[in-house]
C-alpha cells in the first residue's frame, strides 16, 4: 500500500504490481498511469454522467462484478448523487469528476469506464444518442463497418453531425452530441434510423433484441439508450486480452476500413499524436434531433 498526493488529496493504491492484462504485460500501475496521462480527455465525457463500477479484481482472465452503489468508506474527494431507482428507493451513484477519483476507481481495477448517456442534473435527459453497432454471430467488423457507412449517409441527409468510435471491443459506436433530449425521444429517433439501415440490408443487419433470433447480423442497437443504461467513454480502456481502447475515428478511417485491435493502450500514444482528440467538438455541439 502507498500513497499519492493528487490535486491536494492523499489518494491510497494498493497491489499496483498485480498482472491485469497478462498477455501483454499490463500491470494495475500500468493502467492508473494511462488513466492519469489521458485524464484530460476521459473527464470530459465522465463529468457528472452516473457511473457504474465494474471491478476487474484478477484482471482480464478473472471474474467481474457490477456495481451501481458508491463504494462504503469512499474518500472525501469521490463526488456521488442519489437517484430514484424502480426495484429499490434509490441508489448512490458515483461521480467522477477529478483526477483522484479516476484514479481511486482504476485502484479498485475498474477498467472499463462505464457511465450514463446523461449528466446530472438532467439525468433523465440525455445529451448524446448513441448507435451501438454490435457483430452477432459469424458476422465481423467489416460488417460493422458497412452498417456505420449506411448510417452516416442518412444523418448527413438529416444535417446531423455524428462522430465514431471503435467500441473497444468487437463493435462501432456512433455518437451524436444533442441538446438535452428525453430519452423516449432519443430511442424513436435512432430506431427509426436503424429500422431504414435494417430495411435497406435485411441480409445483414437487424433490430432483433434476442441474441438467439439476430443469427449472422450486426445487431443495430437503439434501445441501448436509456435510463440507467452505460456505455463506456471514448478513451475508456476494454478488458479484452490486447488492452483494446475504445478510440475516436475519423469517417474517412470508417471508409477506408479499420482494424479495432490496433487501437491499444500501447498504440494510443502515437495516434494522439497524429491526429489529436477527434472527440473534441463533441462537446461544443449542442444539436436537436430532427423528427423523422
Amino acid at each position: 500500500m502507498s500513497t499519492i498526493n493528487v490535486q491536494g488529496y492523499n489518494v491510497e493504491l494498493s497491489n499496483i504490481d498485480k498482472m491485469l492484462f497478462p498477455q501483454v504485460n499490463i500491470k494495475k500501475g500500468d493502467l492508473i498511469d494511462y488513466y492519469i496521462k489521458y485524464s484530460p480527455y476521459v473527464l470530459k465525457w465522465l463529468k457528472n454522467r452516473p457511473f457504474t463500477m465494474v471491478p476487474f479484481p484478477d484482471g482480464v482472465e478473472g471474474k467481474s462484478f457490477y456495481q451501481k452503489r458508491i463504494p462504503d468508506n469512499s474518500p472525501e474527494f469521490l463526488e456521488s448523487i442519489t437517484l430514484p431507482s424502480k426495484r429499490k428507493e434509490s441508489i448512490e451513484w458515483c461521480l467522477i469528476n477529478n483526477l483522484p477519483s479516476l484514479i481511486y476507481i482504476v485502484n479498485r481495477a475498474c477498467i472499463e469506464m462505464h457511465t450514463w448517456f446523461s449528466r446530472v442534473p438532467e439525468y433523465n435527459k440525455p445529451d448524446v444518442a448513441i448507435f451501438d453497432l454490435d457483430p452477432s454471430g459469424n458476422t465481423d467488423y467489416k460488417n460493422a463497418i458497412n452498417a456505420a457507412k449506411l448510417i452516416h449517409v442518412v444523418l448527413e441527409e438529416l444535417n446531423v453531425k455524428s462522430f465514431p468510435k471503435t467500441s473497444g471491443a468487437t463493435g462501432i459506436h456512433i455518437v451524436i452530441p444533442i441538446e438535452p433530449t428525453p430519452f423516449a425521444e432519443v430511442q424513436q429517433f435512432l430506431s427509426r434510423v436503424c429500422m431504414m439501415v435494417e430495411k435497406a440490408d435485411p441480409e445483414h443487419f437487424t433490430t432483433q433484441r434476442i441474441i438467439e433470433k439476430r443469427g449472422d447480423k450486426v445487431y443495430l442497437d437503439a434501445v441501448q439508450n436509456a435510463r440507467g443504461k452505460t456505455i463506456p467513454s471514448p478513451y475508456s480502456v476494454r478488458p479484452t486480452p490486447q488492452a483494446t481502447v475504445s478510440t475516436p475515428l475519423t469517417w474517412d478511417e470508417i471508409e477506408q476500413g479499420i482494424n479495432p485491435t490496433d487501437f491499444r493502450i500501447d498504440t494510443i500514444d502515437q495516434r494522439m499524436k497524429k491526429v489529436g482528440d477527434l472527440f473534441e467538438p463533441v462537446y461544443e455541439l449542442h444539436q436537436k434531433l430532427p423528427v423523422i
